[in-house]
């Protein structure tokens, strides 16, 4: 019962925020289509196309798992190796709606300094591989997995399905349905996992056990919380509560901010594509630069002054829970379940979003 009350609450608190935030996120999508993403990035190489590559990326509501096809179109448009890792780095580890969220759990530190870590890692990376690769770059032709009228057959022909679709309806159905159906779909499950795993944390770990494991030691938590983090699929919305889990059971605010980072950066299923598309040594670059940079940070967080670093000791207390987090929370269960529950809906393809 203490597992199901930890659930609700965190997703309670949560609930305002993501549902906002997915709300922002589909009018950045709207917006901003991807198809405009692609031409944007491949029209710029160097230094220039990994700026524009991160700008692009860090607002993005997309997780590891849709950035995958995403970047291998912008690859395909003629971005270089440094864009595309710049993308890879900076894009999964947050996202309007990600930072709504983390304001909500983990105060205005967390929410400031995640979407500038993307940024700076993206850059860093996106640099790195760059110049790793300028030797074996080559020129691409300039194209557009959206310009794919005659290739209906390849894998990127739902990019023309996506383009049809956004002629049709107008655009507060397009943005309503991009932000809760496209992209709260795409996130449901591990959503779903990060606050069942939060809620376990919360429920059956002792107080201070990562305190007392660690025994305040930070240059062991912080590699641990790599190591944990690098095998997991989480996105950068799911890794919050369990962020805020950690934190709750004695681990520092700079160690789980490691697992911030991490957990939705670096994916293990994910790294043979990303070797393929910018190399087997880039995607060694791209790995390392994501952990030392989450390890920077993490280090800087722990030697900020007190007052300044997160505080949720009770963020799960069910008495600071508001009437309207719950309804908020009610709303965000019944979209969930419509995602999760058998239906006969067209599936989308994954390069949507």
């Amino acid at each position: 019962m203490s597992a199901f009350v930890a659930f609700w609450n965190v997703l309670a608190m949560m609930a305002p925020w993501l549902l906002g935030g997915f709300l922002l996120a589909g009018i950045i999508s709207v917006l901003m289509p991807r198809e405009w993403v692609v031409r944007a990035m491949g029209r710029s190489r160097g230094w220039r196309g990994v700026l524009n590559a991160v700008l692009i990326g860090v607002p993005l509501p997309i997780c590891s798992c849709g950035v995958l096809p995403l970047t291998a179109g912008l690859r395909k448009a003629g971005a270089g190796r440094g864009a595309v890792a710049g993308f890879l780095i900076s894009t999964p580890q947050t996202g309007v709606d990600s930072v709504l969220a983390t304001y909500s759990l983990l105060g205005l530190l967390f929410a400031v300094v995640r979407p500038l870590a993307a940024f700076l890692t993206g850059i860093v990376g996106g640099v790195v591989v760059d110049w790793m690769t300028m030797a074996d770059e080559k020129p691409a032709a300039e194209s557009c997995c959206c310009h794919c009228h005659e290739k209906r057959e390849s894998a990127h022909a739902c990019c023309c399905a996506d383009e049809e679709a956004a002629v049709q309806g107008n655009v507060v159905v397009r943005v309503l349905r991009t932000a809760y159906g496209e992209l709260l779909g795409e996130m449901v499950w591990p959503l779903v996992l990060g606050l069942v795993i939060a809620a376990l944390l919360t429920a059956f770990v002792p107080e201070n056990f990562f305190a007392t494991a660690f025994g305040g030691n930070d240059w062991l938590a912080m590699p641990v919380m790599i190591v944990v983090g690098f095998p997991m699929y989480v996105c950068s919305t799911a890794s919050i509560p369990i962020a805020v889990s950690l934190i709750l059971k004695g681990l520092s605010p700079g160690a789980a901010f490691v697992f911030l980072m991490v957990g939705p950066a670096i994916n293990a299923a994910s790294l043979a594509t990303v070797s393929t598309l910018i190399g087997r040594r880039a995607a060694v670059a791209y790995a390392l630069v994501i952990a030392l940079g989450a390890l920077i940070c993490g280090i800087i967080i722990n030697l900020l002054p007190f007052e300044l670093l997160p505080h949720v000791a009770s963020c799960c207390a069910g008495e600071h829970v508001t009437a309207v987090e719950h309804v908020a929370a009610l709303a965000l269960v019944l979209l969930i379940l419509h995602h999760l529950l058998p239906n006969d809906r067209k599936k989308g393809c994954c390069c949507g979003g």
